[in-house]
């Protein structure tokens, strides 16, 4: 992986702050559990299984572990079962560690599965990460338990679970919560379209109501009645509260403090993506911290190997509002970002139910080494991405290319720099410009670098007539911009005829 940058000099002994309102343990009555007890379709566990998992590794690893309980599910709330909400502290406990108090010195990287019941994948890599946490003997993993508290919710949605698991080899593909209020006048039926519940990534109050989003109640992207409307949202969000300082902006547009420390992770299935804020909004929009957050999502991508795409939710998959991850970087501030595990359904280990055996050969190899770079990175994940002192000036292609024709093919225009050393700048801007265009134009537009590495600049970008020029910032702060560039148009539906007049690139 190029350029990665190393932090773990940062990560060296954290002192130790002394806080009130220490977390207590959640108490245990369970007895005789093993880790094969309680799965469902060929070894997935259930909500119980995960729930006595965590109180066995708190109880065999005191000196490590604390189950906290902070919340109810919208079916424990109507006094119809359901479940606490449960999360994992783990790190070498001194006094005032998994304190519920954002005022710590130690670092915290937080992982939540199964936000998505049915993504049955995301539950299984957080079980599979606490048992690295608290097993390895690896020199590495002891420095990061010193420096570092790690936060694992497994199960943030178990009333969702408990309905996925109901089906048994034949799980039910259940997106959403328990919540089966019948706001509208109508009954959902069992398909994974329509079925009752809010889909808990659409509810929270960043960007609440925007793209993909549904108003109806049976859809699997029903945002809810209200922003914050559901238990488990309005938990996650007091729980983050509890745990991180408040370093955002005034102006979302601006950074956050470079000294911010702390990672919040949501695990989703199914795709390769490694996305960040904003998920919500123009896919034009902008964090302040957007160069940090984009240069991380790279390194989780390479490694996780060919084929996974990095960048804002609109730009490599679709804008959806009311995510998680926004509502952590709107209001804390803090790095936040979500993967998306496995593959297209047709594949071997792809869908939202892989068999279980792609848990060990296929999803956990590629997990790992991401989890544990984004530990390395917790303590300050906005950490400056070092400029260029050498001026480059702007590289210009105005060779007239068509690119818009009866047939969808791939048009790929080079510029070749050969007077720039060093590296490219981590705002520089990719202009692109057509003409003759005969009708609206909808392409895909992507950026390859010297080395081969493909920076996906917009998916299927609708022109306008007669102004069709596009303007794209990125990172490329890791690119030597020495080399030939490549930028590739693909025209993804025949409407009329059109050329790519000129392509810049400013670095």
């Amino acid at each position: 992986m190029k350029g990665t940058r190393s932090r773990l000099a940062l990560l060296c002994a954290a002192a130790v702050l002394v806080t009130t309102g220490t977390a207590t343990a959640a108490p245990d009555d369970r007895t005789g559990f093993t880790t094969t007890a309680d799965t469902y379709y060929g070894g997935y566990r259930t909500v119980s299984a995960h729930e006595q998992h965590l109180d066995q590794v708190a109880r065999e690893h005191p000196d490590l572990a604390t189950v906290v309980d902070y919340g109810d599910s919208w079916l424990k709330t109507q006094n119809r079962g359901g479940h606490d909400l449960r999360a994992l502290c783990v790190t070498r406990r001194q006094p005032g560690d998994c304190a519920l108090s954002p005022n710590t010195t130690k670092p915290r990287f937080f992982v939540m599965g199964q936000l998505h019941s049915r993504e049955l994948t995301t539950g299984e890599i957080a079980w599979r990460w606490i048992d690295h946490l608290v097993g390895s003997t690896a020199p590495e993993i002891a420095t990061l338990l010193d420096t570092t508290e790690f936060w694992i919710v497994p199960i943030a949605n178990p009333d969702g679970v408990d309905n996925v698991q109901r089906g048994g080899d034949t799980p039910i593909p259940h997106r959403k919560n328990g919540n089966d209020t019948n706001l509208q006048g109508t009954t959902c039926g069992a398909l994974s379209y329509d079925h009752h519940g809010v889909d808990l990534n659409r509810n929270t109050s960043s960007n609440w109501g925007l793209q993909n989003a549904s108003e109806r109640q049976c859809d699997q992207d029903y945002r809810g009645p209200a922003a914050d409307s559901e238990p488990e949202t309005r938990a996650l969000e007091g729980l983050w509260r509890s745990l991180y300082r408040d370093r955002r902006a005034t102006d979302p547009a601006q950074p956050a403090p470079t000294d911010t420390a702390g990672v919040v992770l949501s695990l989703h299935s199914y795709g390769n993506y490694s996305l960040f804020p904003w998920s919500g909004g123009a896919t034009t929009r902008r964090v302040g911290n957007d160069a940090a957050l984009r240069d991380l999502a790279q390194d989780f991508a390479e490694l996780a190997g060919p084929g996974w795409k990095y960048g804002q939710a609109g730009q490599v998959l679709y804008s959806a509002s009311g995510t998680t991850e926004d509502w952590v970087y709107d209001e804390l501030g803090v790095a936040s970002f979500v993967w998306e595990m496995g593959s297209a359904p047709e594949e071997t280990c792809g869908g939202f139910f892989p068999a279980y055996s792609c848990q060990s050969g296929t999803f956990w190899p590629k997990a790992l080494p991401m989890l544990m770079h984004a530990a390395r990175n917790t303590a300050a994940p906005y950490s400056p991405v070092p400029e260029p002192t050498t001026p480059c000036a702007t590289q210009v292609n105005d060779t007239d290319t068509p690119v818009v024709s009866r047939v969808p093919v791939t048009v790929t225009v080079g510029i070749t720099v050969t007077a720039c050393q060093g590296n490219a700048r981590s705002a520089s801007v990719v202009d692109v410009r057509f003409k003759n265009m005969t009708v609206t134009p909808i392409i895909t537009l992507d950026l390859v670098a010297p080395d081969g590495t493909s920076y996906h600049l917009q998916e299927r970008v609708v022109g306008t007539v007669p102004d069709n020029t596009y303007s794209f910032t990125l990172d490329l702060s890791r690119e030597s911009r020495a080399g030939t560039w490549k930028l590739q148009v693909y025209n993804v539906m025949w409407l009329g005829t059109g050329d790519l007049d000129r392509w810049s690139l400013t670095m």
